[in-house]
């Protein structure tokens, strides 16, 4: 799936500079110009959103006008560097196709819609993807990063801003964790922020959440200690708690077999009982009577009748 994304993005960006080269070779003037800038810079603002202002407040700086500027400028020279090179094309060979002038636009405009559907920046950042390594796996061949020790992979961790975005974070935190001792290094990072302000490390704690909630691990049990540590992470602070409760709670109706990778009911209703908000006390609460049911069904013997010798038997 991934290189068939890597292919549909190439095969945008040759649609993308094809239309101009057309342009240029069907020997239209400078009146096309204009829409093939627009599109080059909306192609930069799907493909490349960090590199602009991303708040209004941020617009309103000068910097961000003088980059943004910049940018637009160079996308006008490379429009008509592809005009000029279609109109030499054309020269060179003597051709000069009829076309109707929407058709190079709207070839440059399906560039826009191929990007949309196969680029996510926001998970590319968080993976520390680039759009040039998509582009040109060639150029940019796959480092392998050594293996850290627990010290050293927690420390890159903790050293982080408490305000990074936490979807970089979350990925740092997933690269961390991968092909290691889970189960260690989980439990001396939660060692690390029981003994913090919940507003330390806050992005750290916030990346934490989400990735011990993530639906698809936690249904195949990768790492089943990862909830835990999330509500360690969470503590009591009602915001970490208000983005932990709702996804734990949709995990357990999800994927009632799972209850043991959550804390013990006790311990979330004595979350509860330490003068949170009437809405997180009754969320904490709700969860807890959800995970007494799923652990009795779990452990309720089936009454379903045996299957004849000789049949398909479930593992």
């Amino acid at each position: 799936m991934v290189r068939f994304g890597a292919r549909l993005l190439q095969v945008a960006t040759a649609a993308l500079y094809l239309g101009p080269l057309l342009a240029g070779l069907s020997g239209f003037g400078w009146a096309m110009l204009p829409p093939f800038v627009s599109i080059f810079t909306l192609w930069l603002v799907i493909t490349r959103p960090q590199q602009w202002p991303q708040s209004a407040a941020e617009w309103l700086t000068r910097d961000a006008w003088l980059a943004a500027l910049s940018q637009i400028m160079s996308q006008t020279a490379l429009v008509a560097l592809c005009f000029g090179i279609g109109r030499g094309i054309g020269g060179a060979t003597d051709a000069m196709p009829v076309l109707h002038p929407i058709l190079p636009v709207a070839l440059s405009f399906t560039a826009l819609a191929f990007a949309r559907a196969c680029w996510d920046p926001d998970r590319a950042l968080a993976e520390g993807l680039s759009i040039d390594e998509v582009l040109y796996p060639a150029a940019y061949p796959p480092a392998r990063r050594p293996v850290r020790n627990t010290e050293a992979a927690l420390g890159e961790l903790l050293d982080l801003a408490d305000d990074a975005p936490v979807l970089e974070v979350q990925g740092l935190l997933a690269e961390a964790l991968e092909d290691s001792d889970v189960f260690t290094r989980l439990s001396a990072l939660v060692e690390t922020l029981a003994v913090l302000p919940p507003a330390r490390h806050l992005a750290l704690r916030r990346a934490l959440i989400l990735w011990a909630t993530e639906p698809e691990p936690f249904a195949a049990g990768i790492a089943p200690g990862a909830l835990r540590a999330a509500f360690a992470a969470a503590g009591q602070d009602a915001g970490l708690l208000g983005l932990l409760l709702p996804r734990a709670q949709a995990l357990a109706s999800a994927v009632p077999e799972r209850a043991d990778q959550f804390p013990d009911p006790a311990v979330i209703e004595d979350i509860a009982r330490r003068g949170l908000s009437a809405g997180l006390s009754t969320a904490l609460l709700r969860l807890a009577g959800q995970l007494r049911h799923n652990s009795a069904t779990a452990l309720r013997p089936s009454r379903r009748p045996s299957r004849p010798a000789g049949g398909l038997q479930r593992a």
